[in-house]
């Protein structure tokens, strides 16, 4: 399995790389709680959570280069669907149309940029590990588990697929169009549901309960 070209784990010494992840993940989701929470127009409150995370982010040593990247392509979603949302919003009276789109965009990444933090400080198994702890169902603690773990399998996939489009002499031209790129995709979801079948019918093969064993649980 290779490494994930998208990993955000950072690997260093820093003061919330070394707490119990499950009190990370208790602290991140209950920051997300209160800054989705924060009601329309208090801005010193929401500036206020901004410091606070901004402070985080800073402790935790993570690379700025990385988090921006990561955050602009979140940036231009949620910006296109706060554009659509904002004309309706029940806040739009009090704010007004630019007002709404800024309050939906600062919560959106403020939760983002947490969730960036809670990742880049604590790898993805032992944050598996915290939720089964925490009592998070279980069938749920599976689902991202196996989610995670075959990531890599789709990739893997993907670049068997390029490597023999590129084998047939297969050249486009400029971006691809939509009856290629859906096609792609049509042909890389066949392959993942054989793939799953096979997968599933040899782990039943094993006596599989739906129970996943660690050393580390």
């Amino acid at each position: 399995m290779s490494p994930d070209p998208h990993e955000c784990f950072h690997d260093s010494l820093g003061l919330l790389n070394r707490l119990d992840a499950r009190l990370k993940l208790v602290f991140a989701v209950c920051f997300v709680v209160c800054v989705v929470g924060t009601p329309a127009g208090w801005w010193k409150l929401l500036g206020l959570e901004s410091f606070c995370l901004a402070l985080l982010i800073g402790m935790a040593g993570l690379p700025p280069g990385r988090l921006f990247r990561r955050w602009l392509g979140f940036f231009f979603l949620v910006g296109f669907v706060s554009l659509l949302v904002a004309p309706r919003h029940p806040a739009r009276i009090q704010l007004g149309l630019s007002g709404v789109v800024l309050l939906t965009l600062s919560k959106n990444s403020m939760a983002f940029l947490m969730m960036l933090l809670l990742a880049g400080t604590t790898p993805f198994p032992k944050l598996l590990c915290a939720m089964r702890q925490l009592g998070v169902p279980r069938t749920l603690v599976t689902t991202l588990q196996f989610m995670y773990r075959y990531q890599f399998v789709l990739i893997e996939e993907l670049g068997r697929m390029l490597t023999a489009r590129r084998a047939r002499s297969f050249s486009p031209r400029g971006l691809p169009s939509w009856k290629q790129l859906t096609g792609s995709i049509a042909m890389l979801f066949l392959r993942t549901i054989e793939r799953a079948e096979r997968i599933h019918a040899a782990m039943i093969s094993r006596g599989w309960d739906g129970t996943v064993r660690e050393l580390d649980a």
